[in-house]
C-alpha cells in the first residue's frame, strides 16, 4: 500500500543519494533501476513518461521507463502518448503562468478519454507533472508519474520539483528509444535488399539492438521480453546469418552496409 506523503518522514540522507546516484545513470537499464529503486522510495510511482518537444510542431520525442510488463517506448503508440502529454504539458504551461513553474497533481483518467486506447496506460489512476523550458531551443522537457493508486501529495509535488533536474539530466545523458511502429528504418530496408530475408520481425529488431551495443537485459527491457528470450532469439539469429557470437554478427552486418553503400554510390 502507497501511504500519503504526509504519513511518511521526509528523508534528506535519501534525497543527497538519490541525486548523487543520478551521476552514474548511463544506460537505460541503470535509468530504470534509478527510477524503481531511490526514486520510488521517494516517490512512488508506477511509470514514468518523459517528453520533449514544443506543441503541435515536430520532432516530439518520448521515452517510457517502467517495471510493468508491457509498459513500453516501443509499445505505446505515438499517438497516444502525444495526446496525453501536449494536453499536460499545455496545463502546466498555464499553471506556470498563473503562478510560477511548479509540479502539478492531477487526476490522470480524463487524459485517456481523448487518447488511442492501452491497456497498460488504462490502470493509471493519478498523474504528477513538471516541466523544463528550453528556452535555447523553444522546446519543454515535461516528465509526467504515474501511478495507480493514491494521489500525489504536497510532500510530493516539492520533492518532485527538487529532483526533476536530475531527472532531466539522467534522461538527458540516454539516447532515445524508437517506438516500434516508427521503427522502420534504412537498418531494416538493408536488411531486406541484401537478401537476409530468413530474419523475423522481432530478430531484425533485436539485431538493431546489438548493432547499438545494447545488452540482452537492456535488451529485454526495451522489447518488454526477458532477457533469457532475448539469448534464445540470438542464437537462432547466429545460425541463420552463419555467426558465433555477437562480435561477428555485428561485423557482418556492418560488412553488409559497407557493400550497400559502396552499390549505392556506384550508382
Amino acid at each position: 500500500m502507497i501511504l500519503d506523503s504526509s504519513a511518511r518522514d521526509f528523508d534528506s540522507e535519501l534525497l543527497v543519494r538519490t541525486m548523487r546516484a543520478s551521476l552514474s545513470v548511463e544506460s537505460h537499464l541503470a535509468l530504470l533501476l534509478w527510477l524503481q529503486g531511490d526514486v520510488r522510495r521517494m516517490i512512488p510511482h508506477d511509470v514514468l513518461v518523459s517528453c520533449n518537444g514544443s506543441i503541435g510542431n515536430e520532432p516530439y520525442h518520448y521515452d517510457i521507463v517502467s517495471a510493468i510488463p508491457g509498459m513500453r517506448t516501443s509499445l505505446v503508440p505515438p499517438r497516444t502518448v502525444r495526446a496525453i502529454g501536449e494536453r499536460i504539458q499545455r496545463e502546466w504551461a498555464a499553471a506556470a503562468e498563473n503562478a510560477g513553474p511548479a509540479a502539478i497533481a492531477r487526476d490522470f483518467a480524463p487524459y485517456l478519454a481523448a487518447a488511442e486506447p492501452h491497456a497498460g496506460l488504462a490502470t493509471m489512476r493519478h498523474a504528477l507533472c513538471h516541466a523544463i523550458p528550453d528556452t535555447r531551443f523553444k522546446v519543454d522537457h515535461l516528465y509526467i508519474l504515474l501511478r495507480q493508486r493514491e494521489s500525489f501529495g504536497t510532500q510530493e509535488r516539492r520533492l518532485f520539483e527538487l529532483l526533476l533536474p536530475h531527472v532531466d539530466a539522467a534522461v538527458s545523458k540516454l539516447e532515445t528509444l524508437p517506438p516500434r511502429c516508427e521503427d522502420r528504418s534504412p537498418y531494416s530496408s538493408m536488411l531486406d535488399s541484401m537478401g537476409v530475408g530468413s530474419l523475423s520481425s522481432r530478430e531484425r529488431e533485436i539485431l538493431q539492438w546489438v548493432r547499438r551495443g545494447k545488452t540482452n537485459v537492456e535488451i529485454g527491457m526495451i522489447l518488454g521480453i526477458s532477457g533469457f528470450t532475448v539469448k534464445n532469439h540470438l542464437k537462432s539469429i547466429f545460425q541463420k546469418i552463419n555467426v558465433s557470437n555477437r562480435a561477428q554478427a555485428v561485423g557482418k552486418l556492418e560488412a553488409i552496409n559497407g557493400a550497400s553503400q559502396r552499390a549505392l554510390a556506384s550508382g
